[in-house]
């Protein structure tokens, strides 16, 4: 699969994937690299890279990846060309789990206006702290969780009201 990943602010690079049972094949602005992969109990993903393994933490929510490795973090936007960008009306008025955790904060309260971009909740999972958003402008119709409840992938976490604003 060949991606488009856009990482921070702008940066750019083609991005080739080509998995197989044990690992793979990455391919990077054209540099490619062999790399064997390893699940670990703490959910880390074992990445070995040249003979040597690195601790990777990744976690996806659509077409944004939060990826913790080699000491840094990374918020990663991912463009597939053959399925192109965004996500329809129905996905946007949700924001749901994009891995187990805990609710860290409720930024938002039923009936309030937000704005595309807005933080609405603060998750921790897998040791990162992740601020989801909402993808378009709305008002809150529901958050079925609060501050300290635990979760599960695909949980629902607030719900927008249907339809554009």
């Amino acid at each position: 699969m060949k991606l488009t990943a856009e990482v921070g602010a702008g940066a750019r690079h083609q991005v080739a994937l080509v998995r197989d049972a044990r690992g793979g094949r990455v391919e990077v602005d054209g540099a490619v690299f062999d790399v064997m992969m390893e699940n670990k109990p703490d959910g880390a993903l074992g990445l070995t890279l040249g003979g040597r393994t690195h601790a990777v933490w990744v976690a996806q929510h659509g077409e944004t990846a939060y990826v913790h490795a080699f000491g840094r973090a990374w918020t990663v936007t991912l463009r597939d060309p053959v399925r192109g960008g965004g996500a329809d009306a129905e996905e946007g008025d949700l924001c749901v789990a994009p891995m187990p955790g805990t609710v860290i904060e409720v930024a938002v309260a039923v009936g309030d206006r937000v704005s595309a971009g807005q933080t609405m909740i603060v998750i921790e999972s897998m040791k990162m702290q992740l601020n989801l958003e909402a993808a378009r402008d709305g008002v809150v119709a529901e958050i079925p969780c609060a501050k300290g409840d635990l979760f599960d992938r695909d949980a629902l976490l607030v719900r927008l009201e249907a339809g554009r604003e």
